[in-house]
């Protein structure tokens, strides 16, 4: 295990919790919105939220440093073991190496699933087995289904949000909370907005050398109000989705590698600034747009520096 690489897809922190955790990273070389090898970008769920024993298809999206890679030969299977406590990191050891999952039959880039019906005990606020202590939710009361995806060697753990009971609640509230709650949903993304210095340029004439802003937006209902359970006031609260994109691309430089918008922002648009190289070339940009609740929904756009 400890010569496998590997990466936990988180779904989207608050983000004033991101923003602090990029601007911490040290140099370890390439960006990571640098793709140069071959890397799982996101892996989109369809639907977003479902209930243990429910159907959803996940879809990989990979890219090398030549553009969008075919995942036709990724292998998957769901984490059956949940983290014991004398671990760190977000799945347990024997998941990630795959001593502990339960496979998916299928070898594709997107497969059709049915989440095993024991995810609120292993993942979530029932009481699971083994002496283990239920899961806390996330921020946004949420519970997660660990998936285990690997694309010829390079290995990623989506987390798929499940349906649990409601936790530390009257019985009151929870049966409130289960008959108004609304399941999550995907994003959508408008078509990337490129400009220099103010003035729209296309994608396949782009300036080298120049930083271009680039801008994303969504549809306004897209951030979804939805039903949460309140800690401190013991009360069911509306709250509203937090927006986070990550940024990445084939060359150029982002000046950062996540943007977004915090649930108290109503603005659906966000932008980041790419440096171009000095010479002409020709690339990939792909934008991946998480809401708060693990909805996800990705684009790729092809590229060109022009002198």
């Amino acid at each position: 295990m400890a010569n496998t690489r590997f990466i936990v897809m988180d779904v989207a922190l608050p983000l004033a919790l991101s923003l602090a955790l990029a601007s911490c990273r040290p140099d370890l070389g390439d960006a990571p919105t640098l793709v140069v090898g071959a890397r799982v970008l996101a892996v989109v769920v369809e639907p977003p939220e479902a209930a243990p024993g429910a159907n959803v298809t996940l879809r990989a999206v990979v890219a090398d440093g030549d553009g969008p890679v075919d995942a036709h030969g990724a292998q998957w299977a769901f984490c059956a073991a949940p983290k014991p406590l004398t671990e760190n990191g977000t799945v347990s050891v024997d998941c990630a190496s795959g001593a502990a999952v339960r496979p998916i039959d299928a070898v594709a880039e997107s497969v059709d699933a049915t989440l095993p019906t024991d995810g609120c005990a292993l993942f979530g606020p029932d009481a699971p087995p083994g002496g283990f202590r239920p899961r806390d939710a996330d921020g946004t009361g949420g519970f997660y289904q660990p998936v285990r995806v690997d694309v010829g060697g390079v290995l990623a753990i989506p987390l798929v949000r499940i349906r649990c009971n409601l936790a530390n609640a009257s019985v009151d509230i929870a049966r409130a909370f289960t008959a108004k709650y609304v399941a999550n949903r995907n994003p959508h993304l408008a078509p990337l907005d490129a400009r220099v210095d103010g003035v729209s340029v296309p994608l396949d004439a782009l300036p080298a050398g120049r930083v271009v802003t680039f801008t994303t937006s969504w549809p306004s209902e897209d951030a979804e109000s939805y039903l949460a359970f309140d800690t401190a006031s013991r009360s069911l609260i509306t709250r509203r989705e937090a927006m986070r994109v990550s940024w990445f691309s084939t060359l150029g430089t982002f000046a950062a590698d996540k943007t977004g918008r915090a649930e108290d922002d109503a603005t659906t648009s966000t932008e980041n600034l790419w440096s171009a190289p000095d010479a002409a070339a020709r690339g990939h940009v792909w934008v991946v747009l998480r809401d708060a609740r693990g909805g996800i929904v990705t684009e790729v756009y092809e590229v060109r520096l022009v002198r």
